[in-house]
């Protein structure tokens, strides 16, 4: 199995099986096992579901595992939905604190429930639910590192809240500014940038009780910037709150790996070369290292070309080198397809070869 861009299927030349079911509001669109055709691909793309998972030829024997799994986040993401859309309609009936806190709850279950501490990022998106998957996103990656950084379970039910909320602050903000697909005027960036204070108003203001103080900073502080660029405050350096600094790497790596109205996702291993550059200049180092560090670069299913020109499939990850998974060969160096040839890179033990890039295309001719 592997996660494809529907853009790039070509029913007419090759078979492709939906490998998970489809949903979209809750509504199952496509079960898992169907034979994919024109209309499928066509209606999924209207719905704006741009990535499936899908079993093919070249994916025969792939097992994609993941922590929290696509049924269970969609269903938190339709809860973080639908609080934020109750705040948009009427400010007065808020948010249910009870709701996000056992929503953190479970994440927090899933992730410490789990042996092996490594984020696979979440590539099935929907860009009109950009706010809500971005707030999910953002506090499973804060929960990550907050876990690599051995926070006991109170602190990382602080940090999972802050984050969560983090971005409250935009549904204050102009829709039309917010979603302007276009490059923003000197103005309309003042208002954006207006977002963590307002957030940590609203919250403030309806919740003081109900939210601990250290959630509360990272609402306000998740833009601030090691050097002092950030805002709303220019704090820099250890002034910054360090849960904020969590949020502030999370929220830039999710914003970078997402499809936006003006733009397409980086990849996910350009988004941590980048992240790691800004290493002391926006981000706290240290911490930027600690989370890159059990990033998946590259998932399972991925399509990549390798230094020496060769082409394969992720074939399974290497759990101590997450930049370095066992490939299996597609395309030899001289340009041959491999055909049913079983051969296996492992590319913790070849050296001299790594991975180029990822290959955005599902055809190999």
């Amino acid at each position: 199995m592997r996660l494809v861009n529907i853009n790039y299927i070509d029913v007419d030349k090759y078979e492709y099986y939906l490998g998970r079911t489809v949903s979209s509001e809750g509504v199952v669109l496509l079960k898992q096992g169907v034979k994919l055709n024109e209309n499928y691909v066509k209606q999924l793309n209207l719905k704006g579901i741009h990535y499936i998972y899908v079993i093919d030829e070249v994916s025969e024997g792939i097992e994609i595992k993941e922590v929290i799994s696509p049924d269970k986040y969609f269903k938190m993401k339709d809860v973080v939905k639908d609080q934020f859309n109750k705040v948009k309609k009427n400010v007065n009936i808020g948010l249910n604190m009870n709701i996000i806190n056992n929503t953190v709850d479970d994440i927090l279950t899933m992730l410490t429930s789990n042996k092996d501490i490594y984020l696979s990022i979440n590539e099935m998106r929907n860009m009109d639910d950009y706010l809500y998957e971005h707030s999910l996103n953002v506090a499973i990656s804060c929960l990550y590192t907050g876990i690599l950084l051995k926070y006991d379970k109170m602190k990382l039910h602080k940090l999972a809240v802050g984050a969560l909320l983090h971005d409250v602050g935009k549904l204050f903000i102009d829709p039309k500014v917010l979603n302007k697909p276009s490059n923003l005027t000197i103005e309309e960036r003042k208002e954006i940038e207006k977002h963590p204070e307002l957030g940590y108003r609203f919250i403030s203001d309806n919740y003081g009780n109900q939210i601990q103080p250290q959630s509360k900073q990272i609402i306000l502080q998740h833009h601030e910037k090691w050097n002092g660029s950030g805002y709303p405050n220019q704090l820099s350096g250890e002034r910054i709150y360090e849960m904020a600094r969590i949020c502030c790497i999370c929220d830039a790596f999710d914003a970078l790996t997402s499809k936006r109205v003006y733009r397409n996702p980086m990849p996910i291993y350009l988004a941590s070369e980048y992240i790691y550059s800004l290493g002391n200049i926006e981000f706290d180092f240290e911490i930027a290292k600690l989370f890159l560090s059990k990033i998946v670069r590259f998932k399972e299913g991925s399509i990549v070309k390798l230094s020496d020109g060769s082409k394969g499939i992720v074939y399974s990850q290497n759990k101590s080198a997450l930049d370095r998974p066992i490939i299996k060969l597609l395309v030899s160096k001289e340009g041959y397809s491999i055909g049913h040839k079983n051969i296996f890179i492992d590319l913790l033990e070849e050296k001299t070869l790594f991975i180029e890039k990822q290959l955005e295309s599902t055809i190999l001719d």
